[in-house]
């Protein structure tokens, strides 16, 4: 392989490692989709792509007096890709915050009114107008009583619990869940191969 081919292959599994788009992409919106489930068994269902996810919901009041308006969405991260980033894109919550909790898997295995310490969550978090713009990521997988975790979550199905206890308005939220494509572990052997990543030394 010569330097031109060897310089095109450097180039093609490094653009392969994408970092997540300006743009933010609408994975789910209840503007759009409708409600989302109020059923923890049998939550709205998204699958991410490579960059920011949008989901955009509301919660709070609901059509029955005193009770909560619970939002539960399953997200799919596809296959060679990985769960880096969990911003509060915007919030208008009751009270200082709301919370949001993730678990492995297509649903959530808890209720609404947990009262136990620990739970089979992977990780929870509260969030309000002071979290706008910060990435909760790493709150989320430090959560006390939760299974926890730690560096980017891998592909596949994970549920999300959004709960707002004020049931007297309206509020609403958007997080941006930041999805990075993972490059195929042959071109890192294309590129040591080629003598792109652990070059020969010429003996004389």
């Amino acid at each position: 392989m010569n330097a031109s081919t060897a310089l095109i292959a450097v180039v093609g599994v490094f653009s392969a490692i994408q970092l997540p788009a300006a743009a933010d992409v609408v994975a789910f919106d209840e503007a759009v989709s409708g409600d989302a489930s109020d059923d923890r068994f049998a939550p709205s269902q998204t699958t991410l792509v490579a960059g920011n996810n949008l989901l955009r919901g509301s919660f709070g009041v609901s059509p029955t007096p005193d009770v909560h308006d619970l939002d539960y969405i399953t997200f799919t991260v596809p296959v060679g890709h990985q769960l880096t980033s969990f911003v509060v894109a915007d919030a208008n919550v009751g009270g200082a915050f709301s919370f949001v909790a993730i678990e492995a898997g297509p649903i959530i295995t808890i209720p609404a009114d947990w009262t136990s310490v620990n739970s089979p969550l992977l990780g929870w978090a509260h969030f309000g107008t002071a979290s706008i713009g910060l990435d909760i990521y790493e709150e989320l997988g430090n959560a006390p009583g939760a299974t926890g975790f730690s560096g980017p979550l891998p592909a596949g199905t994970y549920a999300l619990w959004i709960m707002e206890l004020d049931a007297s308005s309206a509020y609403s939220y958007s997080f941006s869940l930041g999805v990075i494509e993972i490059p195929a572990p042959g071109a890192f052997a294309l590129l040591a191969a080629a003598g792109v990543i652990f070059p020969r030394r010429r003996q004389r």
